[in-house]
């Protein structure tokens, strides 16, 4: 079978140079889509490319690296929202929660090939609860945001 370009036949077996080099192409768009690039990504092929990895086993691969990639994010979130004024975190803290909530809507969009195989089969949070539980514990729960919020 011949390899379209730019994308992978899923009646192929996929090795783990493939895998690897889907993934990245994958975590690269969440990347973008959370810094507000989405527009020149194609959902459909990013659905295609989750869809290839999930059944060709690399599920666990694609929802550790979401996992990684929305924390690594959560990160750059965190350094935000603990450098807001005191009384601006709320403001701050709201702003970052609703834009998450959006960005996670569309990484879960990409991804629900796996919630919907993957995920239920190996008892896994689905990718929107994981990304909304990560700002949690990211984010809220970082000891220079919980104990600022407290005290307001």
């Amino acid at each position: 079978m011949m390899r379209r370009a730019g994308g992978f036949r899923s009646g192929e077996p996929m090795d783990e140079k493939e895998a690897q080099r889907t993934w990245t192409s994958l975590r690269e768009a969440i990347r973008q889509i959370h810094n507000h690039n989405a527009s020149s990504l194609s959902f459909e092929e990013l659905y295609r490319n989750a869809y290839n990895l999930v059944l060709h086993k690399y599920g666990e691969k694609l929802y550790d690296g979401v996992k990684g990639a929305v924390s690594e994010h959560l990160g750059d979130v965190l350094g935000k929202v603990q450098n807001v004024l005191d009384d601006q975190l709320l403001a701050g803290l709201q702003d970052q929660w609703a834009d998450h909530k959006t960005t996670m809507v569309m990484v879960r969009d990409i991804l629900m090939y796996m919630d919907r195989n993957y995920v239920g089969q190996s008892k896994k949070m689905p990718v929107y609860d994981l990304g909304l539980t990560l700002f949690k514990d990211k984010v809220v729960s970082h000891s220079r945001v919980e104990g600022r919020l407290v005290q307001i």
